[in-house]
């Protein structure tokens, strides 16, 4: 049983077992969010993502030791794949950004686990438990640019996507979505060839793209010798503070929140056709697949039979 007043307390162990219940999921980890749900909005939280190989973990070590030396609280929570033996996530908690942990800050290892409602809704839940834990900044690192690292950097206020010069199908990758939701652009390891021709790239996509209320910065940064760092961590409080516009933090809660409901209805959904309804589900795919019923009247159907069976 985890402790909601261990949480609140910032006790490390039981932010740990918190941390782990909620990945795993189920009415214990409802129950503990729901007792956590009066002592959140402090941490502010920061996405980094980008492609494979342009240096995430470094960059976000080097950011979070930047934080910490302003006396902050800094939690990492680091998005992995899961491993498709244990289950858990594949890169481990000590064997990355040790400089960062020597300093006092926290990292934190996820996969999804089967988590009701997916990766995303997963880490979500751990960005409550290290809200309500105290933590100043909370620092989210996810491992690509695919779909659920798009649905990840919605659950942070601040979105910073890396990238690199010379790998071909960077720029490709990030225009597939990432680019659309990036608050803050790094271009890391920037004593590279050809990483100012990528900052004038970025610059001039953005400078194509619509006006809006907050022109994203273009940063280049290199982790390993610190250059740039100090101005991406000014770039991300200039975004936090514009944050601070009318109504603006407030919408952007509303917005997560709604995307957090329809995950979860959605996986509720499949959740009850894959238990309860497993033999209506599979009644009604042979009538679809014969011709006897159209696909939306199936959907209807069961959402019915769904609705029936919560009465």
């Amino acid at each position: 049983m985890v402790d909601a007043a261990e949480v609140l307390a910032g006790d490390a162990r039981g932010v740990a077992r918190a941390l782990t219940l909620v990945e795993r999921g189920g009415r214990e980890a409802e129950e503990l969010l729901g007792a956590l749900r009066g002592r959140l909005g402090h941490a502010r939280t920061v996405g980094i993502t980008g492609a494979p190989g342009v240096g995430k973990s470094t960059l976000v070590q080097a950011l979070g030791i930047a934080l910490l030396h302003g006396g902050a609280r800094v939690a990492v929570l680091a998005v992995d794949p899961s491993s498709p033996f244990s289950g858990g996530a594949l890169l481990g908690d000590r064997v990355r950004m040790p400089d960062f942990l020597e300093r006092g800050g926290v990292v934190r290892s996820m996969a999804t686990r089967g988590a009701l409602g997916g990766l995303a809704v997963a880490a979500s839940d751990a960005l409550d438990v290290l809200d309500a834990a105290g933590f100043d900044w909370i620092l989210v690192e996810t491992v690509g640019v695919g779909q659920d690292e798009v649905e990840i950097a919605g659950e942070v206020e601040t979105v910073v996507l890396v990238t690199v010069a010379g790998l071909g199908d960077d720029v490709q990758a990030a225009k597939a979505g990432v680019m659309e939701i990036a608050d803050i652009f790094a271009v890391n390891k920037a004593d590279r060839p050809g990483a100012e021709g990528q900052v004038a790239a970025i610059e001039g996509a953005l400078a194509m793209a619509p006006a809006g209320s907050w022109r994203p910065p273009v940063i280049p940064t290199s982790a390993t010798t610190g250059e740039g760092v100090a101005r991406l961590a000014t770039a991300i409080a200039d975004h936090q503070r514009f944050l601070e516009g009318p109504g603006l933090r407030e919408e952007a809660r509303r917005r997560r929140a709604r995307r957090r409901v329809e995950r979860l209805v959605a996986a509720l959904v499949r959740e009850r056709i894959g238990g309860a309804q497993r033999a209506a589900f599979a009644a009604v795919l042979d009538e679809v697949g014969r011709g006897l019923l159209d696909p939306y009247a199936a959907a209807r159907r069961l959402l019915r039979g769904i609705g029936e069976g919560e009465g």
